[in-house]
């Protein structure tokens, strides 16, 4: 469970016989989430959705189209999992209110799928920035110049606690906001710089507070404030320069602060808002898309020493690699198109190699044939796929 996160989360698993004869699995979760300004029916949906992502993450499993709900009280409420499985039938069990949070506990009817590629065995390195915020005097609310610098935090907390095939290994510090044509030679440049594979690119495309005055007539009213968050990420190979992953999440959320008060990007005070509650769902979100999105993508590793016959590359237990396992070999040429832009061309070595030794960070190769790695020299690659 994440430490201080507003929804709160038990997961209890139930191993019931199903009817069905492939192997289904009844999961049981609960789902908890606070009720903001007395908004019972939004937390009521929060606690579902999150009870139900929860007992599918769980299982293994979800469900690439949008699911419609129908057993009692979920009628009518929509939520997108996606990923690999079947999910036949969710119940609801209970429902729960207490004075400031609500409890919704499910039960799924779930046929898992694991990824089929080996390429999933392995964790993909992701290296990202700050995020610059595009239109900086919307900052200005709040004094939030430097939010962007902990949503990548943020981004990167969620990730390591609950991508299966990737993780954000480090957080250039700075602000980086190339355009689309530099991206590809950035990416490059950042991935070997960084010894990752995956370079995401992310900025914040709109920051406003906007206010809605309260009816005359309602003169009990106050006005009422929304902050809008539009987020765009971007994430390229850093070997190849290929674009694997690109999307754009839009909110809008209460903002119950006074807009002359400068609040820190990092406190409570903003993550336990509606405004922070709203905007750590886009994040989970962003996170889940992103580790999808390089599943069942070839895990690159990049040689950093040859020493004889052998070579140490820079994945280890961090990204799964195991003794015994077979890599492939591969040199990346660089070459520039008559509009100067770079491409990278890939030659595959004849020999394969295997794993030998295995630290945190690193391993140590070397040919399954024991034959010479010629012409193999640091900068070079290895791939799981």
């Amino acid at each position: 469970m994440q430490v201080g996160r507003i929804i709160q989360i038990s997961a209890v698993l139930m191993l019931l016989i199903s009817s069905r004869p492939a192997l289904a699995i009844w999961f049981e979760a609960t789902g908890q989430a606070i009720i903001q300004n007395g908004e019972k029916e939004a937390a009521r949906q929060q606690a579902t959705q999150e009870a139900i992502k929860q007992a599918l993450l769980f299982s293994g499993a979800s469900v690439k189209s949008i699911q419609s709900l129908t057993n009692g009280l979920l009628e009518d409420d929509r939520l997108e999992i996606r990923a690999s499985g079947e999910v036949n039938n969710i119940e609801l069990i209970d429902e729960i209110y207490h004075d400031d949070y609500v409890t919704v506990s499910i039960r799924a009817d779930i046929f898992p799928q694991e990824a089929l590629c080996s390429a999933s065995d392995y964790k993909k390195n992701i290296v990202t920035t700050w995020y610059n915020i595009n239109k900086r005097q919307q900052a200005a609310v709040g004094n939030l110049y430097d939010f962007g610098k902990v949503l990548a935090e943020k981004i990167q907390e969620e990730a390591q606690n609950y991508s299966k095939y990737s993780f954000i290994n480090r957080i250039e510090p700075y602000y980086l906001n190339p355009t689309d044509k530099e991206k590809k030679a950035t990416a490059f440049n950042l991935a070997r710089k960084t010894n990752a594979q995956y370079v995401l690119f992310g900025e914040i495309e709109e920051f406003a507070v906007e206010t809605s005055k309260a009816s005359g007539l309602a003169f009990w009213k106050s006005d009422q404030s929304k902050r809008n968050l539009t987020l765009s990420f971007s994430m390229y190979d850093g070997n190849s320069g290929e674009m694997v992953f690109q999307e754009t999440q839009n909110m809008s959320a209460i903002w119950n602060f006074d807009p002359y008060t400068p609040i820190d990007s990092n406190s409570r005070q903003l993550w336990d808002s509606s405004f922070g509650s709203a905007t750590e769902k886009v994040i989970q979100s962003v996170v889940q898309s992103i580790d999808e999105s390089v599943s069942c993508l070839p895990a690159f590793g990049r040689v950093i020493n040859v020493t004889g016959e052998s070579l140490s590359i820079n994945i280890g237990k961090h990204n799964g690699v195991k003794q015994g396992d077979k890599l492939t070999l591969f040199q990346v040429n660089q070459f520039f198109d008559a509009q100067n832009f770079p491409h990278r061309q890939f030659q595959l070595h004849p020999e394969e190699v295997v794993v030998r030794q295995v630290f945190a960070e690193t391993s140590v190769v070397a040919s399954v044939t024991g034959a010479p790695l010629a012409n193999i020299q640091p900068n070079d690659f290895v791939a799981r796929r």
